[in-house]
């Protein structure tokens, strides 16, 4: 009786749980208001402004994707029968560390940019801050693997398992952080005639060219070898108004396409890390995580039209590529070690 009364106890709806479902619903209206004149490049990146302060819309929605991480490997870990304090301490130690790493990996493959201009690194520009636009989420990545480390070697946790908690909640979070691309009006593709094409504003607008030997990403991504010594009007030069007129020139919404495939991601190791517990070993689900977002990154790629080039390759596929080997080796080699210490605890029995 006890235990039924705690479950319905549970599942009964307090002020408390009213409160945030209402906070949260409001926050999604208000998002979708804001997200339609986005969509035909009249938003603004800006989502308040409190007296001379402005908060980003990229901001928001990063801490935003942070938090609904958090509570996926919340849920996550309470399933695992594991405390769910450790989730949260982690997201503090992989804020930190994920944000550092992901500003330097940015400010790195833009060296005249930043370093003509140091306090550019923190966001500083013209003496007024406006926030930091460019961040990588492979250097995210990175960052927050290394908070999950420290953390868990300080506390003496088991690092492949905790690392499989939070991959669900990281990549759920990805999926998110990604809109604040969209109210930036930045890492979109090139042009097409698809009817959720977006318009983006004159002031956001990129050529579609490579700073390494002049490529034009738009042709060259489809036909390898296609480079042209220098911008040709009307082929790439996306800010010539004449030749891309605003209100008919429409670009590929890559943000979207990468947060509902990073949403698929989520569920996928949801799904797997519960219907096939018993055959996995720690770590296989974090390996799984980087294997497919290499892949999807990879795919991505091909539509970006403001990569970062090494030679003809744009830097986010070549990355990718080496996170995926880095995966499927890290993945073979964790199953045959977990594989090999049972065999001698079994001989050793």
């Amino acid at each position: 009786m006890d235990e039924q009364r705690e479950q319905e106890q549970g599942r009964r709806w307090t002020w408390d749980r009213i409160l945030v479902l209402a906070v949260v619903v409001a926050f999604v209206a208000y998002l979708v208001s804001q997200a339609v004149p986005n969509w035909r490049g009249e938003g603004d990146p800006v989502f308040v402004q409190i007296g001379n302060r402005e908060i980003p819309w990229y901001g928001v929605l990063l801490m935003t994707g942070a938090l609904v991480g958090a509570l996926v490997g919340e849920w996550e870990a309470r399933r695992r029968g594991l405390d769910t304090e450790h989730v949260w301490n982690i997201l503090l130690w992989g804020l930190i560390l994920g944000v550092t790493v992901s500003r330097l990996w940015y400010v790195l493959g833009n060296p005249n940019y930043y370093f003509s201009d140091p306090l550019r690194i923190i966001g500083v520009e013209d003496g007024r801050f406006v926030g930091l636009r460019g961040l990588t989420i492979h250097g995210a990545l990175f960052g927050a693997v290394l908070a999950a480390f420290l953390y868990t070697w300080r506390k003496k946790l088991p690092f492949w398992t905790w690392l499989d908690v939070g991959a669900p909640g990281f990549v759920i979070g990805q999926a998110i952080g990604r809109w604040g691309n969209f109210f930036n009006q930045e890492a979109y593709g090139w042009r097409t005639t698809l009817p959720w094409g977006l318009r983006i504003a004159p002031q956001y607008r990129i050529d579609a060219l490579s700073p390494v030997g002049n490529y034009l990403p738009e042709y060259s991504k489809l036909l390898p070898g296609l480079s042209l010594p220098t911008c040709v009007e009307g082929l790439a030069c996306y800010r010539n108004l004449t030749v891309y007129p605003f209100e008919t020139t429409r670009f590929h919404p890559t943000f979207l396409y990468e947060s509902l495939l990073n949403l698929s991601i989520c569920l996928l190791l949801l799904y797997i890390a519960g219907r096939y517990r018993d055959r996995l070993v720690p770590g296989e689900i974090f390996w799984f995580y980087g294997m497919l977002y290499a892949v999807v990154r990879f795919g991505i790629e091909f539509l970006r039209v403001d990569s970062l080039y090494l030679g003809p390759y744009p830097v986010g596929q070549v990355v990718s590529v080496g996170l995926f080997l880095l995966c499927a080796v890290g993945l073979g080699v964790r199953r045959w070690w977990c594989a090999r210490r049972k065999r001698t605890a079994e001989v050793q029995a």
